[in-house]
């Protein structure tokens, strides 16, 4: 394996168009001051919309939480609070926005329900071909909305708020919609009343709509009754008389209006819950209060191009199995990896990234342990001719497994130089640990070149006094790694979900001495093969490890594409 002095130049300029980013030279404060200062906008740009709304003032009455987030900007002093409340009043109203949109749509359904009821196929076609397209023209709306709580679910909190929880942005609820609108929008057909789609085609999509209207009225609905401010029944009929009242009971033109108030409502919306709240201002930003600061202490540009790098590569596949648990909320492999790194949110994006190697670093390390424990425990239950060839089969498997201890030490330090791992011992993203542990198992090594594939006779007594000084070392070494793993396992809970469970030590134990392959043997041959089985599978186990999490997770490549 071929390795690499990595050194990497920290840049105290990075020149990002059409701006110049602000430089940090305390980047806490500085990150800090630029999210209260996003908030704060935003917040005051709430009020200014919602100081006329009497109906969501009537709602806010009742609700402590909800009136304090619309107090004047100098009764809120306390950032988590008005950043608390600034999320909360999103998620409501954004949860709003998502039930207005089923309200409408539910409108047509119904009517193109009547339709097909009364047999009034050309109608029902229609009909149906009007709501495809309403459903197209919501695109920009939903990824507006989409973009909006994305920035502020990318908003490193932990890193702000010292590790407390707050309000999670509902991202992921406004993402089902987004991508169910993305389903229709890649159709090319057009919407043109001379050429409507066939009776079959047209019975399809009426099927998918009313299938995503239950589902997501489900989904909204459970969002209402966690907060229980908006009277969804008076909401609904409040749409619905309005537009059976201007349609004069005309049942084609109730879908024509109803489809001209779903246009003005994106339109509505995009200008009140997207623009007006300064989401274009932070994505593009040309004001210096809304440009965010870099970290001098970081070469964010060569972090970005690492991370983008990491993101990019198969590995990832070997981890679909793990969660992390970030600010009370699961993310999963394909959320941390799925959008591109840049400046906005590469705060956030490395944390998340980290954790969730150091989950999935762990997860090597305790079941590399355990491999090693079930063998030794092997060799410890046999005679002592036995015991000695297994211990000699377990060290050469030991020696083996440097590959991939030398792979996720060079995995890392690469971390380290980037300065992408934080130096926090308290972050559920450090990787210290990790990197103390990799150490003390190559330091073992260090010292075990003898037992490299090498039965010679002569060797004999040396091997066995050597293995007596090494088993001491083992012993000592596994002590102390043993209570370090435990303490680190018992929080693991508040970083990683892992669904596949940790190797159990006498499981294995037991696969190993009643394999297929160990039991077509006879003693002693019986006693032999199972040490070559299990030292097998430890061999296999470390190959693999050291391709998932070396090879295939693109760190060769970074070297090349940092000092380029």
């Amino acid at each position: 394996m071929e390795f690499y002095s990595i050194t990497f130049v920290i840049i105290v300029a990075f020149v990002l168009k059409p701006y110049e980013a602000k430089l940090s030279t305390d980047y806490h404060d500085d990150y800090k001051n630029y999210i209260n200062t996003v908030i704060s906008y935003i917040h005051s740009q709430i009020v200014l919309n919602e100081k006329q709304n009497l109906k969501l003032n009537q709602c806010f009455k009742n609700n402590i939480s909800f009136r304090q987030a619309f107090l004047p900007e100098g009764y809120m002093n306390d950032f988590r609070d008005k950043y608390s409340y600034t999320i909360n009043v999103l998620n409501f109203k954004y949860t709003g926005i998502l039930k207005k949109f089923l309200n409408y749509i539910d409108i047509i359904l119904q009517q193109c329900k009547q339709f097909r009821d009364e047999n009034l196929w050309e109608n029902f076609i229609c009909c149906v071909t009007s709501l495809v397209e309403e459903v197209k023209n919501s695109k920009t709306m939903f990824e507006n909305l989409y973009n909006a709580m994305k920035f502020i679910s990318e908003i490193d909190v932990r890193y702000v708020f010292n590790g407390n929880n707050v309000p999670n942005a509902i991202v992921d609820e406004i993402d089902f919609f987004k991508q169910f609108v993305l389903q229709y929008t890649s159709e090319t057909v057009s919407f043109d009343l001379n050429s409507l789609p066939n009776l079959k085609d047209s019975e399809t999509k009426f099927k998918n709509l009313n299938e995503f209207y239950a589902v997501a009225s489900e989904k909204v609905n459970i969002m209402f009754q966690n907060n229980n401010l908006i009277d969804t029944f008076i909401e609904t009929n409040s749409i619905t008389n309005q537009i059976t009242e201007c349609s004069n009971k005309n049942d084609s033109y109730l879908v024509y209006l109803t489809c001209s108030n779903l246009n003005a409502f994106y339109n509505e919306t995009i200008d009140i819950w997207y623009k007006n709240l300064g989401f274009d201002l932070f994505f593009n930003p040309i004001i210096p209060k809304f440009i965010p600061p870099i970290d001098l202490d970081i070469n964010q540009n060569d972090g970005i191009k690492a991370l983008n790098i990491l993101r990019r590569e198969s590995g990832w596949k070997k981890m679909e199995h793990i969660s992390i648990i970030y600010n009370g909320k699961q993310f999963s492999v394909d959320w941390v990896i799925k959008d591109e790194i840049n400046y906005l949110n590469f705060q956030i994006k490395k944390e998340h990234v980290i954790q969730l190697l150091r989950c999935r670093y762990t997860e090597i390390i305790k079941n590399y342990y355990t491999l090693l424990s079930a063998i030794l425990f092997l060799c410890n239950a046999d005679d002592n001719d036995d015991y000695n060839h297994c211990l000699i089969e377990l060290y050469n498997s030991f020696n083996k497994s440097k590959l991939m201890l030398e792979g996720l030490h060079l995995a890392l330090i690469t971390l380290n130089k980037l300065s992408i791992s934080t130096d926090n011992i308290n972050s559920q993203s450090n990787l210290q640990n990790i990197l103390n542990w990799v150490t003390g198992f190559l330091r073992l090594l260090k010292n075990n070149e003898l037992f490299q594939d090498s039965y010679d006779e002569q060797l004999y007594i040396k091997k066995m006094e050597l293995i007596n000084n090494l088993l001491t070392d083992f012993s000592k070494f596994f002590v102390d790694f043993r209570k370090e793993l435990r303490s680190d396992l018992g929080y693991i809970k508040n970083r990683c979900l892992i669904k596949k469970p940790f190797y159990d030590k006498f499981k294995i134990i037991n696969d190993f001495r009643y394999s297929t392959t160990v039991l077509k043997n006879a003693y002693p041959q019986y006693l032999i093969q199972k040490y070559h089985t299990a030292c097998n599978y430890f061999v296999k186990f470390c190959e693999d490890a050291y391709t998932s999490c070396y090879e295939d997770m693109g760190f060769r490549k970074i070297y090349f594409a940092t000092n380029a």
